[in-house]
């Protein structure tokens, strides 16, 4: 590594840390102080208290990234600026890029680590944690249950109004047997649906059988049924889809997509998985460009001023994006690159006008 990088590369790393660590630390005792009361109340043992904190962080930290990373390039900028030592660099003839360059392959592989650990550890230990406070507040059986399930099997749509994945048990559960032309053949209503281990079988219901000229309908207490899905079929609705890592999680787009339903929200938290880390690599370029636009003191209450301002607007515009691209208004992908579009085209205007 040349010298200038490795001195670049000196100012950068260490403010970086600090604003990830005082960004995380501000977050844990902001979630500290809401949760203390359920804390107290349900008498959590410190260590408990500790793996909940800690199986958060990982998250807390990576999401921190971007905005870490915009502080400490307009900071690092801004101090060499002070010092004149990018004066003395340019009167050289050393290129930006020189300086610069180190700060933007130090975002992209911030950004791979970001991707990696959110993927990976992030996601898996924040959902530990969830499960661990759901068992706090003593609501821990509502994660194996999910309320108001729509599911399409092969021949026939599935309503479930309660479905429990460990007793294997649907509660007041509706079956539409459709035809391949997608007209409903048959209907099925029943107090409940569970699984015997070989076919499922429905309680205490009614079954409508419709024709051309006529609907037949049928009572019944007990009624063994010869259905093509297993509990593994309903596997897709036992896990929430923000859980899923970005495999898993396209795999369910698809299937969500193919089987006719809109996936629209699934595919904007698709793109988003990506669209996140490579921010802070946007945000790096932004920071460059704002800093060498400073005046010469300009160094760290300006740098968290700007920091600030812009991680507001990036954030403002990502949720404005993701909403329209949720509804439908814009196409999930622009939706989630909206923010990385509109601020990677300001880079290169305040990039092309300091170098005209």
């Amino acid at each position: 590594m040349k010298i200038i990088s490795r001195y670049v590369l000196q100012h950068f790393f260490p403010i970086f840390g600090l604003a990830v660590l005082a960004f995380t630390g501000l977050y844990l005792i902001i979630d500290f102080f809401e949760k203390i009361e359920d804390i107290v109340k349900n008498a959590l043992s410190l260590s408990d208290t500790l793996y909940y904190f800690l199986y958060k962080s990982p998250l807390i930290i990576t999401q921190g990234f971007p905005m870490s990373i915009l502080l400490a390039a307009l900071i690092t900028m801004g101090i060499l600026k002070r010092n004149r030592e990018l004066i003395a660099m340019r009167a050289a003839g050393i290129s930006s890029g020189l300086y610069a360059g180190p700060i933007v392959g130090a975002a992209l592989l911030l950004c791979i680590l970001h991707f990696g650990l959110d993927e990976t550890v992030a996601r898996s230990l924040n959902k530990q944690a969830q499960e661990m406070w759901q068992q706090v507040r003593k609501v821990g059986s509502l994660s194996y249950r999910h309320e108001n399930v729509w599911f399409r099997g092969r021949d026939t749509i599935y309503q479930i109004r309660l479905y429990d994945k460990r007793t294997q048990t649907m509660d007041k559960v509706s079956l539409f047997f459709i035809d391949p032309q997608f007209r409903m053949t048959e209907r099925l209503d029943a107090k409940s649906l569970h699984w015997d281990g070989s076919r499922w079988v429905a309680m205490d219901g009614l079954l409508l059988k419709f024709s051309p000229h006529a609907t037949e309908q049928e009572w019944f207490q007990e009624r063994e049924l010869s259905l093509p899905e297993s509990p593994a079929d309903f596997a897709s609705i036992e896990t929430i889809p923000e859980q899923l890592d970005w495999a898993d999680l396209l795999q369910y787009t698809r299937k969500i997509r193919q089987e006719g339903y809109n996936a629209a929200p699934y595919e904007v938290e698709l793109h988003l998985r990506v669209a996140l880390p490579l921010t802070s690599v946007i945000l790096a370029l932004l920071g460059i460009s704002i800093a060498l636009r400073q005046g010469m003191h300009g160094g760290i209450a300006a740098g968290l001023v700007i920091a600030l301002l812009v991680a507001f607007l990036y954030l403002t515009v990502l949720q404005i994006g993701c909403s329209l691209g949720t509804v439908g208004i814009l196409p999930p992908v622009l939706g989630a690159w909206a923010g990385n579009v509109i601020f990677l085209a300001l880079v290169g205007y305040l990039w092309l006008t300091d170098h005209e």
